[in-house]
């Protein structure tokens, strides 16, 4: 079979560097059936913050306010051990300020800065505490009132790459690449056992391979200001540390 295959292949390169008009979707298709299934096409999901930031395996994230005491209640993301990889210096995240993400050993990542003025619900995103723009989150709503969407601009593009879609207020939604792949997903759910040993575990980011996960930390610091605007807007009085 393989050497058929072979065959069929080198034919068709053969024929190709001759005429690509006279290759014929059923010769493909014959040397689809011959060697299996299509095959795939690789998605290359863009690296933004850095290559650091990325694993080759799939990766499960803990959003986490408290890890043993140690970090003062403060924000945090660890890994599915409990390792911090990335934390703020508040309790509650508002972004009403520029607001700095950082890794475990405090140096910065990324900053967020809301904009003041603007049509939609926008925030923008810059490399470690530099002006060095990474990405943009922009409320999709003034586009589409049927959607609760942010979409993800990176820098220098003219359309969205990301989409993030769910219920932000119960911390269920997704990051979608290019409007099909799921690269993230966060949810309750996606608890790990680490994190409710170590206690004040609060929800979970399930993570493809290949994805950054600067940006997808990025990403869940903006959905938990969003989440806790709206509790504020609704007058929740409630402390964030509860739901």
């Amino acid at each position: 079979m393989y050497r058929v295959a072979h065959f069929l292949s080198r034919s068709v390169f053969y024929t190709v560097s001759i005429n690509s008009l006279c290759v014929t979707s059923q010769t493909i298709k014959m040397i689809w059936i011959l060697t299996g299934d299509p095959p795939e096409e690789s998605i290359q999901i863009p690296t933004v913050a850095g290559s650091q930031y990325v694993s080759g395996e799939k990766t499960k994230l803990t959003v986490a306010k408290k890890i043993l005491g140690l970090n003062d209640g403060n924000f945090v993301i660890t890994d599915n051990s409990g390792k911090t990889l990335f934390k703020l210096d508040h309790k509650k995240v508002m972004l009403r300020e520029l607001t700095v993400l950082r890794d475990a050993g405090d140096s910065p990542v990324v900053s967020i800065h809301k904009k003041s003025i603007s049509l939609h619900d926008t925030y923008e995103v810059f490399r470690g505490e530099s002006r060095d723009g990474l990405f943009v989150v922009k409320d999709k709503n003034l586009r589409d009132k049927n959607e609760e969407t942010y979409e993800i601009i990176l820098d220098n593009a003219s359309e969205p790459d990301f989409e993030v879609k769910g219920d932000f207020v119960r911390r269920n939604y997704q990051i979608i690449f290019r409007g099909s792949e799921i690269v993230a997903e966060v949810a309750k759910k996606h608890f790990s056992l680490s994190g409710l040993i170590r206690g004040g575990n609060k929800y979970g980011v399930s993570l493809n391979p290949n994805v950054d996960q600067a940006l997808v930390a990025a990403v869940v610091v903006i959905m938990e200001a969003i989440h806790n605007k709206g509790k504020e807007d609704r007058g929740d009085k409630s402390s964030s540390d509860s739901d």
